[in-house]
């Protein structure tokens, strides 16, 4: 990242984009891995403000700073999360197929301490209390 290693990518065959989108998510899952009781959002963010900061000292060492490398990192700690928030949702889904997606997600533990979402049924019509 701020080494002499510009172009070093072309090697393997792959472009700037994919290379940072390829580090990025090697650098989430690993770090899902050798963290499994910390939330992986916070880990994702943890990633992602790492890619910011490398992005800012690569303008101090005299490298360019570019935006789209940064959009790189974000879609390869994006294609790593991902997967668990879609079968997080699916869980959620099927242990709770009457609730409403807004139900669900007042009802999820990792958005805070809110109230849960209690429903209520009315004369066989379903209302939210």
């Amino acid at each position: 990242m701020l080494g002499p290693f510009q172009g070093l990518e072309e090697s393997f065959g792959l472009s700037d984009k994919a290379a940072h989108a390829l580090a990025f998510y090697a650098t989430t899952l690993g770090l899902f891995l050798a963290a499994p009781r910390m939330r992986r959002m916070d880990l994702a963010l943890g990633v992602l403000g790492f890619g910011l900061v490398m992005e800012g000292l690569q303008g101090v060492a005299g490298r360019d700073i570019s935006l789209w490398d940064f959009a790189a990192d974000a879609a390869g700690v994006a294609a790593a999360v991902a997967p668990g928030m879609v079968e997080r949702l699916r869980h959620h889904v099927r242990t709770n197929p009457y609730m409403t997606f807004a139900e669900i997600g007042a009802r999820d533990r990792r958005r805070g301490r809110r109230k849960p979402a209690t429903v209520k049924v009315v004369e066989g019509v379903r209302a939210q209390a």
